[in-house]
């Protein structure tokens, strides 16, 4: 019998081993093993349970520095690794150090001894040593999205040992990485539980023997403000500490230490380099998201932020007259549900498509629990075989004293007007090209599809907010001119037409008609600019091809541009000489531009609010990681599942790459023609037995042979651990260090240059970006489970 092979059996026993039930409980488990399984079990067990008086002492057996800890009523050297493995293990041996717990400390994973015994056991099987290049390479760097560090006071990079009493009692070593008046920044073990806002008192040990003084040898007392991982281990977190003491105890040795001619640490400029690193990942983010943004004053739709990647989710709310008419997607039924008095924030599924009849656009939309199953069944087989077909997921939160306090700094200007809103709603697209045939498997009702004329749009009044450009850049390719004159139009269906001119460029015209106009969007219309032709006859400007590109509600005013076609081209240059010569006689149209406090103000209410999870993908000597993640705090759902899979101490997103994170990013990640665009459905089963993670499998949707091949998958998984459906959409990134604001690149340039190239550096090797949406129960529903 190996010993092994029982290793869960008696790791199961052992807590119960000095209990009434053990031998009931031993004889039960072992009663399909021989009696010699059984008895070599319980002599192993009485071994592990053996008192042992023996102090631990691991200084030169691990690769780490050790600590003095006083356990058990003796001194023991441990460190980090060792302490975390200590309260671990702890329970098991009912509280006691016992002789399996001296064995446990003795075998950590960083034990000098251990390390050497599995090289040289992968080196006789022909393997290299163990590597968790592919696991860290899915740990990213956490970037809190909104929250920006802004210091007081200047700090020092200075390393000191610390020892800090814990509001529980306990005693903990720590290392500072920074120091300053009021604050300072500690690694210590992350075995110990270190609740935000609550004191702690430092002990400065090694400060106080160098500078003699009460406060420091007696310890001062300090609040916690923040705990964060730390990205080189798992086994030891950063505090954030605030001095909570009126003493000058740390200024006086910091002032002494500075004067010292063998003093070489230096001011610490990190609140400057972070909040520029931060800032810049955030401008990545809102020129990549395809989340779309709609800030809302009650029920009324105040403004819609544009960014470069939710052009198309913004036009798809369009009419045939390319009017937006999102709103009658919010009617009042559906905002009531929105905004309810009391919760932050509300979710709600929305299918949606539109139906062309006599060149005019009629949108349906409906949510689940708006209909029955007959009715959504129907919805499904009108709406899922049409190209117009999309699935919506719409999050609406509201706007609270603390959002209005952030924008009081951002945007004091607009306050008065920021103020009236009240919600943010995102939209997001999480429709699924290939799982359109899911919709149509499930059986077609009998009834009339007249039931489903509740759920079509008004077409008017059209959508009024104010559209508002991320990137605050002109969106014009080219300059307008204000000019009146008589235009005559002909329409292939309505005939002659006559308008005046109201502006016009090389390129196009806006012209307000004496008739309304009966065509579309994209019809065309031959277009004759009389005035001009009166003036120069031989002026090539008479029934030139022009496209319509939008209609006014009330039918009286269309926008036209000339098309592509090659006659046009000496149309063209014909009306850009005719403004070159003019220049002193046209005034130019200027475009209404927002006010950038305004769209930064857009931006802190869209960064608090992430529905999505972004995150960054960098190369880096051909090998591609997750680099950088953008959360909110507190955590979402999504974020605390991907935490799950790697134990609840990290973000990994191992749950989604698995070992295979080049081939499920290389159509976007190639360097010769990326895709524009990447999406797909991950299924993700994380095993989870006894509170523990046993393994995770992930399976893409096209992995799948069939949709009874999910079905099985998911039941599956349902049965024991945590399932989700994840959305991947990935994006390529080029020259992303664009994303950094020049002038504080310079400032920082000039007070760290090696900062600003590294900063420089880490965005020029980002390769693609991309956002990940839990589509759990969409797809749960579509599967009909």
């Amino acid at each position: 019998m190996k010993q092994d092979d029982y290793q869960g059996l008696i790791e199961q026993l052992l807590p119960l081993s000095q209990t009434p039930k053990f031998e009931v409980l031993l004889d039960k488990l072992t009663a399909n093993e021989p009696s010699s399984a059984k008895l070599l079990i319980k002599m192993e067990i009485r071994r592990l349970i053996t008192p042992c008086n023996r102090a631990i002492d691991l200084r030169g057996k691990v690769d780490g520095d050790c600590h003095e800890y006083s356990l058990h009523g003796q001194k023991h050297w441990l460190d980090d690794v060792a302490i975390n493995r200590y309260y671990d293990r702890l329970p098991m041996y009912n509280g006691q150090l016992t002789q399996g717990l001296w064995e446990d400390l003795h075998n950590t994973p960083n034990n000098f001894r251990v390390k050497h015994e599995k090289e040289k056991q992968h080196q006789q099987q022909g393997k290299g040593p163990v590597s968790d290049a592919s696991q860290s390479a899915l740990l990213p760097e956490k970037l809190t999205f909104g929250h920006y560090l802004s210091r007081s006071e200047s700090r020092i990079h200075f390393a000191t040992q610390v020892l800090i009493t814990l509001n529980t009692g306990h005693e903990v070593h720590g290392v500072t990485s920074d120091l300053s008046n009021s604050g300072c920044r500690v690694r210590v073990p992350a075995a110990f539980d270190y609740p935000p806002s609550s004191e702690v008192v430092v002990r400065f040990t090694t400060l106080a023997q160098t500078y003699p003084d009460p406060d420091l040898e007696q310890g001062l007392s300090y609040r916690i403000i923040g705990v964060d991982d730390n990205k080189d281990s798992t086994s030891n977190v950063w505090l954030r500490l605030r001095l909570d003491t009126n003493s000058d105890a740390i200024k006086q040795a910091l002032e002494a230490k500075m004067t010292a001619p063998d003093f070489r640490g230096k001011q610490d400029g990190e609140d400057k380099l972070l909040t520029l690193k931060l800032q810049s990942y955030e401008q990545s983010f809102l020129h990549h998201t395809s989340v779309l943004p709609l800030y809302f004053a009650q029920d009324k739709m105040e403004y819609v932020l544009q960014t470069r990647q939710n052009q198309e989710l913004w036009a798809y709310w369009h009419d045939n007259r390319n009017q937006p008419v999102i709103n009658h997607l919010f009617n009042t039924e559906r905002l009531s549900l929105l905004q309810l008095d009391g919760a932050s924030t509300n979710q709600l599924l929305l299918y949606c498509f539109s139906v062309e009849k006599n060149k005019q656009r009629f949108f349906y939309s409906a949510s689940p629990s708006e209909m029955s199953e007959e009715e959504r069944q129907l919805f499904w087989h009108l709406g899922a075989k049409r190209a117009s077909w999309r699935v919506f997921k719409v999050t609406m939160s509201a706007i609270n004293a603390t959002d209005i306090e952030r924008l009081q700094d951002v945007s004091p200007d607009w306050l008065n007007t920021l103020k009236t809103l009240t919600h943010v709603a995102l939209v997001q697209d999480v429709t699924h090209a290939d799982g359109r045939r899911s919709y149509l498997e499930h059986p077609k009702p009998q009834c009339s599809s007249q039931v489903l004329r509740r759920f079509l749009h008004q077409r008017n009044p059209v959508c009024r907010a104010q559209l508002i450009s991320s990137d605050r850049q002109p969106q014009r390719r080219e300059p307008r001119y204000v000019y009146r004159s008589e235009v005559s139009m002909v329409h292939a269906e309505q005939g002659p037409l006559k308008g005046q001119l109201i502006d016009f460029s090389s390129g196009g015209l806006n012209v307000t008609l004496t008739q309304p106009f009966q065509g579309a969007r994209d019809d065309l219309v031959s277009v004759s600019l009389d005035t001009f032709v009166n003036i120069d006859p031989r002026a090539p400007l008479v029934d030139m091809p022009y496209q319509v590109i939008r209609v006014s509600p009330k039918r009286d005013n269309i926008q036209l541009k000339l098309t592509t076609e090659s006659p046009n081209t000496r149309r063209r240059q014909y009306l850009r000489r005719l403004i070159e010569h003019n220049q002193d006689k046209l005034t130019v149209l200027d475009e209404r531009l927002p006010d950038p406090p305004l769209v930064w103000a857009m931006h802190q209410l869209l960064l608090t609010r992430l529905t999505v999870q972004p995150y960054f993908v960098q190369r880096d000597n051909g090998a591609l990681s997750v680099s950088a993640v953008g959360i909110n705090l507190p955590p979402g759902p999504l974020y605390r599942f991907l935490e799950r899979a790697s134990g609840g101490r990290q973000l990994s997103f191992y749950p989604v790459f698995g070992d295979k994170i080049l081939t499920r990013t290389h159509e976007v990640t190639r360097p010769s023609q990326p895709l524009n665009e990447l999406v797909r459905e991950y299924f993700v089963w994380i095993d989870i037995q006894a509170d523990k993670v046993r393994a995770v499998y992930t399976f893409a949707d096209s992995e799948f042979e069939s949709d009874d091949a999910r079905r099985k998958f998911v039941q599956l998984a349902q049965k024991g651990g945590t399932f989700a459906v994840i959305r991947n959409r990935m994006t390529p990134m080029t020259h992303a260090e664009q994303d950094i604001e020049p002038s504080q690149l310079s400032a920082l340039l000039k007070r760290d240059s090696h900062k600003a190239r590294q900063l420089e550096d880490e965005f020029i090797s980002l390769c693609a970006y991309g956002e990940l949406v839990d589509v759990t129960d969409e797809v749960l529903m579509r599967l009909g489970r």
